[in-house]
């Protein structure tokens, strides 16, 4: 598996070179019943309203940090802020708290689609200014729009539930993740990088890297390197973005019996439009082909858990999280993470499930923190490039 990358902070740049604007702003709060691509369904107390989602609008978490939309679930406490001139256009959409399992449970029920209004004036509180910081890079919608390849719609097969024993299906996982195999094709990969002062601080934006990638016979290349949408003369020596080739070698070790990963399972949810079966899972120490590569060279496998979702229809994992446990005290880190997402993508005549986004976070002991959101777009077959 793949150490987890730190970028070197360049200390001659500000810091915050995003633009800051003063704008009113109104707020509706509620209950998260339908993500779409366009628009999302509130559950408020006036009733079910209907949100217009544009490529600048940001969702971020409480503490105002970015987050991906496919973190959102139905279920979710959510407050969606509007300009007071224009209520139906959702400008920023906050994450207050995540649902419970009920409450998601309760949520994810059909909705009477009569009953869905655009939400009006009164619907809002009352409008107060706030201070947004204009960075694009903290965009978490317009990096979504972006980065997230274009889903490709799978349509669901009749299932026979006996073969839904937890054996059963994390064995076909096990069976599709080693049986893929990654065409040729061409993308835009986009990494974002964030750093902060300590665990628990605020994200401060360093920049974007995006970069060409192209994919052939098992090989990547990248080449025109922007740094925050300009040309670089050079590529930069570490960009903190995750190979694509790692997506399937960390799942191929997850599953792999020398790793001896024990998977209990939690229910079922949606991996962004797909039904899915949760995992939660353990690797110990002894097992584990996790490497964590401090700056002066030192080398730790960590134990780690974590939670994969498996698509219920094609039971090919669509979302991995994990996080390092146990890590000794005298070694520079102390946190690592990772979260990766994968896409059904068309690429040519033929449908592939794709790396989408990876995020990496991770902390020294006692110091520094570092966040990396890559994501990837623009697929296309090798020949088309």
């Amino acid at each position: 598996m793949p150490r987890l990358p730190f970028p070197k902070r360049n200390r001659n740049k500000k810091q915050n070179t995003g633009k800051e604007e003063k704008m009113t702003l109104a707020s509706v709060e509620g209950r998260l019943r339908k993500l779409g691509e366009k628009d999302l369904i509130l559950e408020s107390r006036k009733g079910l309203l209907r949100f217009r989602l544009l490529a600048r609008t940001r969702f971020r978490d409480k503490a105002g940090d970015p987050i991906r939309d496919s973190l959102l679930h139905p279920g979710d406490e959510l407050a969606v802020q509007v300009n007071p001139d224009d209520v139906e256009t959702a400008l920023r959409v906050i994450l207050m708290r995540e649902g419970s399992a009920n409450g998601r449970a309760s949520a994810e029920k059909p909705i009477d689609e009569s009953a869905v209004r655009a939400p009006v004036s009164e619907d809002a509180g009352k409008p107060r200014t706030v201070t947004l910081d204009d960075k694009p890079e903290e965009s978490a919608a317009a990096s979504s729009a972006e980065a997230a390849p274009e889903p490709v719609s799978i349509p669901s097969r009749p299932r026979d539930p006996k073969l839904d024993t937890d054996e059963r299906i994390l064995k076909d996982a096990r069976d599709a993740a080693a049986a893929s195999s990654l065409p040729d094709f061409t993308a835009r990969q986009t990494t974002s990088r964030f750093f902060s002062t300590g665990p628990g601080g605020q994200w401060q934006a360093i920049d974007v890297i995006s970069a060409g990638l192209s994919y052939s016979r098992g090989k990547e290349e990248y080449h025109d390197f922007e740094i925050n949408g300009r040309p670089a003369d050079r590529p930069p020596e570490k960009t903190g973005a995750a190979s694509v080739t790692e997506f399937a070698s960390i799942l191929e070790d997850l599953f792999s019996p020398a790793t001896k990963a024990a998977f209990t399972r939690r229910g079922e949810e949606r991996a962004g439009s797909r039904p899915a079966w949760v995992y939660d899972f353990k690797v110990e120490q002894p097992n584990s082909h996790w490497i964590l590569v401090s700056p002066d060279g030192r080398r730790y496998n960590t134990a780690y858990e974590g939670t994969l979702w498996v698509d219920e229809d094609t039971r090919r994992v669509l979302r991995l999280e994990q996080r390092a446990l146990s890590i000794p005290n005298d070694f520079p880190f102390s946190k690592a993470e990772s979260k990766l997402e994968y896409a059904y993508v068309r690429i040519g005549q033929e449908v592939y499930l794709m790396p989408a986004s990876v995020e990496s976070t991770g902390c020294m002991n006692g110091g520094a923190c570092t966040r990396n959101l890559t994501g990837y777009k623009q697929y296309k077959s090798g020949s088309e490039r």
